[in-house]
C-alpha cells in the first residue's frame, strides 16, 4: 500500500482486499512505500485483525481545541475478519504517518509481527506557516496516543520485532509464516 486512505473512501477497496484473502493461512501487509494516510482509514485497517468493535486503538488530541477523539475498531465491516491467524506487517525507513499508525497500533495491540525497518516517526499532525519566502515552519497541531502504550511513534518511527533492510523484509516474513 502506497496510502492509507480515508475509511469512506476506500471502504469498498479495503473490504475486496480483505475478501480475496479471506481462506489464506496468513497475511503480509506490505507498508514499505506507504507515504501517510488517514488515521480514518488505518482504524479501518486495524478494524479488521480484531473480532469485534469493542477495541479501543487510538486517541488523537487537537491542541488548538483540547478536544480528544477515540478510534475504535469498526462494528461493520464489508468483507470478513482476519482474527485468528498469523499478520506481518513490513516497514521501511519510507514508511510514514497513517503507515505507521497501522503497523504501531497492530504492534501495540500484539496482533502483528512488524518486519523490516525503523520507520520515519510522524504521529503529529502538523500545520505549515511560512516565515519567509525561503522558510516554512511545521507546528505540530494534533498527537496520536495509542491506547496500549499511551504513547506513539513520534521523531522515533515504528521499530520493528525482526530488524531486516527493506529490501529482505518480504522474504523474512514469508519464511516465518511457512516455518522454515
Amino acid at each position: 500500500m502506497r496510502r492509507i486512505a480515508y475509511a469512506n473512501e476506500g471502504a469498498e477497496a479495503i473490504g475486496a482486499a480483505m475478501q480475496l484473502v479471506a481462506l489464506s493461512s496468513a497475511l503480509i501487509l506490505d507498508l514499505r512505500a506507504c507515504a501517510g494516510g488517514a488515521p480514518e482509514g488505518a482504524a479501518m485497517w486495524c478494524s479488521y485483525f480484531f473480532p469485534d468493535d469493542q477495541v479501543h486503538l487510538n486517541d488523537f488530541y487537537e491542541r488548538s481545541t483540547g478536544a480528544t477523539r477515540q478510534f475504535w475498531t469498526t462494528a461493520h465491516l464489508p468483507a470478513p475478519r482476519y482474527t485468528d491467524r498469523p499478520v506481518h506487517v513490513l516497514t521501511s525507513a519510507i514508511t510514514f504517518s497513517g503507515g505507521e499508525d497501522v503497523a504501531y497500533t497492530l504492534q501495540a495491540h500484539g496482533r502483528s509481527v512488524v518486519v523490516g525497518e525503523t520507520t520515519r516517526g510522524g504521529a503529529h499532525p502538523t500545520a505549515r506557516h511560512a516565515v519567509t519566502e525561503h522558510i516554512l515552519v511545521t507546528v505540530p497541531t494534533a498527537r496520536t496516543i495509542n491506547s496500549v502504550t499511551g504513547t506513539n511513534w513520534e521523531g522515533v518511527g515504528v521499530v520493528p520485532d525482526v530488524p531486516v533492510p527493506a529490501d529482505q523484509a518480504l522474504d523474512t516474513a514469508l519464511k516465518a509464516i511457512s516455518g522454515a
